[in-house]
């Protein structure tokens, strides 16, 4: 993060939005006291994403990027890969069979 004073922000601006929009965090100062903070629009986006919502964004680009291998390959192979075992628990019960 990159502090600057006031004056230099408003005389410098340009300068600052281009520093901002390359991904750094300018904290605005007074006296030497923080008053404000500019950041870039993508911050804020990722920041009022939801868990579920950077989930699907980062399976997205998972699937992007291993296309070319889930294509040649079938559900077998992939829970061997991963040694998964799709079984259901005989004893697993709903939470109402315990009232």
């Amino acid at each position: 993060m990159t502090a600057a004073p006031i004056f230099d922000v408003k005389n410098r601006l340009p300068y600052f939005i281009h520093l901002v929009e390359s991904g750094e965090t300018l904290q605005i100062t007074r006296h030497g006291k923080p008053v404000a903070r500019l950041v870039s629009e993508e911050a804020v986006v990722q920041e009022q994403k939801t868990e579920g919502q950077i989930f699907m964004d980062k399976l997205m680009k998972w699937r992007k990027n291993a296309s070319d291998w889930l294509s040649t390959t079938n559900n077998e192979e992939i829970d061997e890969i991963f040694n998964v075992k799709r079984t259901i628990e005989p004893d697993l019960r709903h939470p109402e069979d315990f009232e």
